[in-house]
């Protein structure tokens, strides 16, 4: 997501993008050792048993050892070979790991930048030379086919809009393939929301907020527990990948998914009737100044066992000095996870929260500086003066150890100045949508602001007349 930003903020300068895809990347790569394996002689079919003579190399024990020379699949080190394979192969032209990247590749003289993930290659270039240069260096070693179009990379289909100056990302029936492929049955009426909502009573006399009662309806069968944890699998991807707005939901059924029961089943099908509901959404990305902007909020005590959720939104857009208030753009990352451990104030967990998405943001500032995109102080926003307090040195705290860790870190990079920590009203900050659970309003208000919905095909195949 990061270079595909990087290629549409540079479109202006000529850059663009396409995809290859490696064919038996992971095969037939060299090893420095042999290495042996057995399977039992029952798996082998007829034809193979008499190709190879197996009856005459069939163990006492059912047994067939075979030696392993080179990379297949199933072996545990295949892709690490592959990937020094690689490296080797394209070290000779002049291709190299960006070093404190994930996958980031770039070439000793030409602007050349691509990433690789597993056998693909998202490739950013500037002009079609430098483009057929790679794909030569890849052809002498490898078979491979191409994309000029660089319309599919990673499961994505990218839309590119080079002249208006955006990009849009998606994973076109992804959502309906999977909801058949789980038996899922739609309800009638449309489900807005991801997740259940308990109202908060203000003002009510006498009132006091109670924890959740326990869990006590009855436990899934290991074959429902099976199908239960298929889907979130499923859906987890989705909602990195593309429609954020499942992430709290997804949250809390993962933390079950050990030991579900109906009530976790309940949460999981109204999360799939959410998805039947917008089915088609997508990530829009405009050309910016390549600035990474986080937006950091807490949920204080909102998880079972007293457990608090973090949530970071992280974007690129405009540069801060030039531009007060950066436009937002769509998200190239959004965190939403539980504190492992139990905090003793809101203040706490907000700290936990921006020292945990500072952390993370580190590795992207990296990233973006090694596509030749710069990087100010990252601005970080909180909606908690506490925290802020905390950072600046104008508020100080004598027990908690783990606390007193991360403040220090967080003041010792403001002092660095690799971030600028300021504080902002709760109702501007993106990340506060993925910490709590909403009513359906906030759902059906918000959600405009996170993904696209290029069509709500529920809505016009059962209720026609209704608008969302």
């Amino acid at each position: 997501k990061i270079l595909l930003n990087s290629v549409i903020s540079d479109a202006a300068k000529g850059a663009r993008f396409l995809s290859a895809d490696l064919k038996d990347f992971f095969l037939a790569t060299p090893m420095e050792g042999e290495e042996f394996m057995k399977v039992p002689f029952k798996y082998f079919p007829e034809d193979i048993r008499k190709r190879y003579d197996l009856y005459n190399k069939v163990t006492a024990r059912g047994h067939i050892y075979i030696r392993i020379k080179k990379g297949m699949y199933g072996l545990k080190q295949a892709a690490i070979l592959a990937y020094e394979h690689l490296k080797q192969n394209l070290k000779h032209y002049g291709y190299k790991p960006i070093i404190g990247t994930v996958g980031m590749w770039e070439h000793d003289i030409r602007p050349t930048k691509f990433c690789i993930c597993v056998d693909d290659f998202g490739i950013k270039y500037f002009n079609r030379t430098d483009a057929e240069h790679l794909l030569t260096c890849l052809g002498k070693h490898y078979k491979y086919t191409t994309n000029w179009d660089g319309q599919n990379y990673c499961g994505f289909h990218i839309k590119w809009n080079y002249k208006e100056g955006y990009v849009d990302i998606s994973m076109p029936n992804y959502i309906q393939e999977s909801l058949k492929r789980l038996g899922h049955q739609p309800t009638i009426t449309p489900q807005y929301s991801p997740h259940h909502h308990v109202p908060i009573q203000y003002g009510k006399k006498g009132t006091r907020q109670y924890a959740d009662t326990p869990d006590d309806t009855k436990p899934l069968s290991p074959t429902e527990t099976k199908h239960l944890q298929s889907t979130i699998g499923s859906f987890l991807f989705y909602g990195r990948a593309i429609d954020s707005t499942t992430l709290p939901a997804l949250n809390g059924i993962a933390s079950d998914q050990a030991k579900p029961t109906e009530k976790t089943k309940e949460r999981t099908q109204q999360l799939m009737d959410y998805l039947h509901t917008y089915p088609n959404a997508y990530i829009r990305y405009y050309a910016s100044d390549m600035i990474l902007h986080v937006d950091s909020d807490a949920a204080y005590l909102v998880e079972p066992k007293a457990k608090s959720r973090v949530a970071g939104y992280f974007y690129l857009s405009d540069h801060p000095n030039i531009t007060q208030h950066p436009t937002l753009n769509g998200a190239i990352l959004v965190e939403c996870k539980t504190l492992r451990h139990v905090v003793s104030s809101s203040a706490e967990a907000e700290v936990a929260g921006i020292f945990h998405n500072a952390t993370t943001a580190i590795p992207i500032r990296h990233m973006l500086q090694a596509l030749n995109h710069p990087q100010p102080p990252t601005p970080l926003k909180t909606d908690n003066s506490t925290a802020t307090g905390f950072v600046y040195d104008n508020i100080h705290q004598k027990r908690s150890k783990s606390w007193n860790m991360r403040y220090h870190w967080l003041r010792d990079k403001q002092t660095q100045q690799q971030f600028n920590i300021f504080w902002q009203p709760g109702t501007s900050n993106k990340a506060d949508y993925h910490t709590k659970h909403h009513p359906t309003k906030h759902h059906r208000e918000k959600r405009s602001r996170y993904v696209g919905d290029k069509l709500i095909q529920f809505l016009h195949m059962r209720c026609p007349a209704r608008v969302c």
